[in-house]
């Protein structure tokens, strides 16, 4: 497949756009290193990047989940820009979600329950709030301000419905362009049938394709890169990461992901004008790294 090319229009990573008049964004202070990270957003129609950028002039800014193309805009206006994992992206025009053993998975599913698109509205908000505090690894610290995890209007939610209407799972989609969706969020209770996510990716794809839309991001697989060449920021974030496989499996995450046959391309953590060790002290922080990785510390300390 080949991968999109990049354009002005380009977002990070669980940004999107909506008939608005002015940008929405989801902005963190990060207290060491005095940057703002903008963690997601969405902009009006026509608002592109650089835009925001130039509205933003008083303040030091930080983005994540950045392609190359927007990492490389960033870098000529002067920003550091540093890769942190790597992105799937399934080509909805090929084969990635008929493959036989997404198709064997979610017919097996479809024994027990059936996929639908649900409709905004503030109880099917409650509803996917109810089933993030139940799904697997629900009891556990979240993670925060990493990817889109409440139902908005802009968003798409696909759900996994038993015969008695209890949400078994749920996908989360942003849909930034036309062409493009992106994987927010992906939940399953710990008792849902076999192939419920295979399930909800065949249908969601399935109905996106439908509406011209051309690719399918299934986001980030943070700590993992397509070739070792690294520079020395970049290896210490990926040995650190690493060593929370106990917390967060990201190596089972890439593995689920890869079922699909995406295409691979980096992803750039960047930083107005450089990136101080402070701030991804920040973001390990804020964004609940720290204390997911404390109570893994803890539960092995009671083993």
């Amino acid at each position: 497949m080949m991968l999109p090319v990049p354009g002005d229009d380009e977002l990070p990573l669980s940004w999107t756009r909506a008939n608005l008049a002015r940008p929405r964004m989801q902005q963190v202070r990060l207290p060491l290193s005095g940057l703002t990270w903008i963690a997601y957003a969405t902009l009006p129609p026509g608002y592109d990047l650089l835009q925001v950028h130039r509205e933003q002039s008083g303040h030091r800014l930080l983005l994540r989940g950045c392609a190359a193309g927007v990492a490389q805009r960033l870098a000529r206006v002067g920003w550091e820009t540093i890769r942190v994992g790597i992105e799937g992206i399934i080509d909805l025009t090929g084969d990635g979600l008929c493959r036989r053993s997404v198709r064997k998975m979610a017919r097996a599913a479809a024994r027990f329950g059936k996929v639908s698109e649900i409709p905004w509205s503030p109880t099917a908000v409650t509803r996917l709030r109810r089933l993030a505090s139940e799904a697997r690894y629900g009891q556990r610290p979240q993670l925060r301000y990493l990817f889109r995890t409440t139902f908005e209007p802009e968003t798409r939610l696909f759900v996994y419905a038993d015969p008695t209407d209890c949400w078994q799972g749920a996908l989360l989609l942003t849909r930034p362009s036309a062409t493009t969706a992106v994987t927010e969020l992906m939940l399953r209770r710990p008792q849902a049938p076999a192939g419920v996510m295979e399930a909800l990716f065949a249908t969601a794809g399935a109905q996106l394709q439908a509406e011209g839309c051309q690719t399918l991001s299934l986001n980030e697989v943070p700590f993992h890169h397509l070739d070792q060449d690294l520079r020395p920021l970049e290896r210490l974030i990926t040995l650190v990461g690493r060593r929370m496989v106990t917390v967060y499996n990201a190596e089972g995450l890439y593995r689920f992901k890869a079922k699909f046959a995406p295409s691979w391309r980096p992803v750039y953590l960047c930083a107005q004008s450089r990136l101080p060790l402070l701030a991804l002290v920040d973001l390990f922080t804020v964004s609940g790294c720290l204390e997911l990785a404390a109570t893994g510390f803890q539960r092995r300390q009671a083993a």
